[in-house]
């Protein structure tokens, strides 16, 4: 009931912009006790769609936090976004194009995550591989999915450095950066 509480002021009915930004960090905190919610279709539907679309946004403190909420379901979740990715491609997608640096980073960052989560299950089975055993989860190959378009966009975004930035800046080119590696890192050869 709670989390039913928090979604409700996400949504983009809520016609408050402080109310929205409020609940969509209440909701990236909720995220991690959401696992019974996110097992039952409706209700995960529900949390995606409102997320999906406070990326979307007019706030771009909304937009920002909105896509911090899906780099922690990737994390989190993975096995219960296949029916959103193409929504969720998009919304990055777009985000990488023509938003802000701050939320294009967490788009780039959603996709750095998918890797992440995609490595770890290819590492896993490898593994239950040598032992003879069922893997207990499977990769659903979105970055391979997801590579034709979205390494021309990462390739732009690395265009977007500044001149006259630190070794240790973090900005949407350093962000993109990482993400083509831990791409090629996912997909191996199929980078090109």
């Amino acid at each position: 009931k709670i989390l039913t509480a928090v979604v409700q002021g996400v949504r983009k009915e809520e016609p408050c912009l402080a109310v929205r930004f409020a609940g969509c960090n209440a909701l990236l905190s909720a995220l991690e006790f959401a696992s019974p919610n996110m097992e039952k279709e409706q209700e995960r539907n529900y949390i995606m769609q409102v997320i999906c679309e406070a990326t979307q946004a007019q706030g771009e403190k909304i937009r920002f936090v909105a896509f911090q909420c899906l780099v922690k379901i990737a994390a989190l979740y993975y096995e219960k976004i296949n029916n959103w990715m193409q929504q969720i491609f998009n919304v990055t997608i777009r985000a990488m194009k023509q938003d802000k640096d701050d939320v294009a980073q967490q788009a780039i960052e959603f996709w750095a995550t998918v890797c992440d989560v995609e490595m770890d299950i290819i590492i896993e089975a490898e593994e239950f591989k040598q032992l003879k055993v069922q893997p207990g989860r499977r990769c659903a190959n979105y970055i391979k999915g997801a590579l034709k378009f979205l390494i021309p966009e990462l390739c732009l975004a690395l265009t977007k450095q500044d001149e006259d930035q630190d070794e240790d800046a973090w900005n949407v080119a350093t962000a993109a950066g990482g993400c083509i590696a831990s791409i090629a890192n996912t997909v191996l050869d199929e980078v090109a």
